[in-house]
């Protein structure tokens, strides 16, 4: 028979101690975040412009994760287990974005408040928020091209542009430079000739055209800064950031923004995830002109909150890709486009590529 055990007064007032205390606990685990990101520069600007200002601010403390730099999977995989590793993700790609709104994988975020309203209509939708715009732009050697060159056209222009050329090992971008080159304006008119009859085969009969003068296909980003800033090549179209580091770092680089093309980068919440409605309150702080504007400091993507340049120097602002004149130069890829014909442009590029 089991020996009957009466609780002492001691353990009475040790569990009544327990039970008073979980309430606290739970409170302390719910204001937390788990932030995920591309990690890198990412990382360590997110961490000054968003992470810490937003727990000093809030007292919400936010843990930051490295994920894959195309989270796709990820989210799917957490939905569909509902067992989250992290309850919002940065430094997300439209295009990303996109497909997983349609599988309906994604948290409505709260479009309210001044910050937000500011934040162009083309930026932000239901489910996602672009806080900051990164330009595909033509990036060169100053001191091998001191006049500069004009558009994506000179790239082809062997002659009078003598150079060692790399180009992004990437159909989407060099399709894009393509059509470019052979007089088409960015934006929807790229898409419209690329639709129309023999529209592919416009741009790679263009691509052949300087196939032979590329000594440099490169496959990373940070492969072109190196790129650049050695002096393996000396014309290569890249990231505005990409070019703007070696740049920075002293190289003779420069950029020219003409017919440039950009595409978006911002935050996203999993369906399902407890912490939602912290979630989107940090999203609504990401909105906000003067934390874009700190996120520039290392990171020089620019922030999709206009009135974020009252808070960036003017040296460091015409450096950005959505300070107005820069802006006005580029177009915004279509990520509708890209998504549906991404497989097909994929393949036949890799195959144009092993022809030789």
């Amino acid at each position: 028979m089991r020996e009957l055990v009466l609780p002492t007064r001691r353990s009475v007032i040790a569990g009544s101690a327990a039970l008073l205390a979980a309430p606290s606990i739970v409170r302390a685990q719910s204001r937390s975040l788990a932030v995920s990101d591309p990690g890198g520069v990412y990382s360590t600007a997110f961490a000054e412009a968003y992470y810490k200002p937003f727990t000093q601010e809030t007292g919400i403390a936010v843990t930051s994760v490295v994920r894959r730099s195309n989270p796709a999977a990820e989210f799917k995989a957490q939905v569909d287990t509902r067992n989250y590793s992290w309850d919002i993700s940065g430094g997300i790609t439209s295009d990303v974005a996109d497909l997983l709104e349609k599988q309906s994988l994604l948290e409505p975020i709260d479009l309210s408040g001044d910050a937000m309203a500011a934040i162009p209509a083309e930026m932000k939708n239901k489910f996602y928020m672009a806080d900051n715009v990164v330009t595909f732009v033509l990036a060169y050697r100053t001191d091998k091209f001191p006049k500069g060159l004009n558009s994506f056209a000179d790239i082809w222009d062997v002659a009078g542009f003598a150079g060692r050329r790399g180009m992004r090992k990437l159909a989407r971008d060099m399709i894009e430079i393509a059509m470019r080159a052979t007089g088409v304006p960015g934006g929807p008119e790229v898409y419209r000739a690329l639709e129309a009859p023999g529209g592919w085969d416009k741009a790679f009969a263009k691509l052949d055209e300087v196939k032979k003068q590329v000594q440099v296909w490169w496959d990373s980003s940070p492969q072109s800064t190196q790129l650049l800033q050695s002096g393996e090549v000396d014309i290569c179209p890249t990231f505005n950031a990409r070019a703007q580091t070696a740049t920075d770092a002293g190289a003779p680089v420069a950029i020219n923004w003409n017919g440039g093309f950009y595409s978006l980068s911002g935050w996203a919440i999993p369906k399902g995830t407890p912490k939602a409605d912290l979630a989107r309150q940090f999203v609504s702080f990401c909105a906000r002109p003067d934390r874009q504007a700190a996120a520039t400091r290392l990171l020089p993507n620019g922030p999709s909150n206009p009135e974020a340049y009252k808070f960036i120097d003017k040296a460091v602002a015409a450096k950005l890709p959505t300070f107005p004149e820069n802006l006005r130069q580029t177009a915004r890829l279509d990520d509708a486009f890209w998504g549906k014909n991404k497989a097909m442009s994929d393949r036949r590029f890799n195959e144009w590529l092993l022809q030789g």
